[in-house]
């Protein structure tokens, strides 16, 4: 039930992302209380004790709370929005710490190709690597936090991350659910 919520909540996310350049914070507070819906809903596992329920929701927020300090440095240099790490930490709350951090690997991979390609295709690579290493000198030289990209990055175009996210809980799910599917070894020589 929980892959449901989760997977309807990043669908929305995704599609404010991608229309709007934001996620609103009303999707977020929707996340969150369809975890505790779902929570109430599937109950305790039996053995768990009637404090089940209330250890469930505080691991959730205690999981968010880590993601959003992990990724928080890359919100005050203004390489990643607000709303990408607040589904994020919402994505590691429902899914748990292991579970998360492979969901949100491959929305990052996923992101991460796309990139480069963008890169290529506009032959602007060498000119991206070159701005990212003369951003770090002049971050150790000045001592002060500035944002990578000023609003809008260097051409123009926003990066929309939520998407990329959505792609990673999907590949996630495609590979959960083909993982117990096995080849047949009858008959393969030996």
């Amino acid at each position: 039930m929980e892959k449901f919520f989760l997977l309807s909540f990043l669908t929305g996310s995704a599609l404010c992302d991608f229309r709007k350049g934001r996620v609103p914070n009303v999707l977020i507070l929707f996340g969150t209380a369809a975890f505790g819906i779902a929570g109430f809903i599937r109950g305790p596992s039996p053995g768990d004790g009637s404090g089940a329920v209330f250890t469930v929701i505080a691991l959730f927020f205690i999981r968010t709370f880590f993601t959003v300090i992990i990724f928080f440095p890359l919100f005050l240099f203004r390489m990643m929005g607000a709303g990408d790490i607040k589904v994020m930490a919402v994505i590691a709350g429902y899914m748990g710490m292991d579970r998360g951090v492979e969901i949100i690997f491959y929305g990052l991979a996923a992101a991460a190709v796309w990139s480069l390609f963008y890169m290529l295709k506009q032959h602007i690579l060498a000119e991206r690597i070159k701005y990212f290493l003369n951003y770090i000198k002049h971050l150790f030289q000045s001592e002060q936090i500035l944002p990578y990209y000023p609003s809008g990055g260097p051409d123009g175009m926003k990066f929309r991350l939520v998407p990329f996210l959505w792609g990673g809980f999907c590949l996630w799910l495609a590979t959960v659910s083909f993982s117990h599917l096995t080849l047949p070894t009858s008959g393969l020589v030996e």
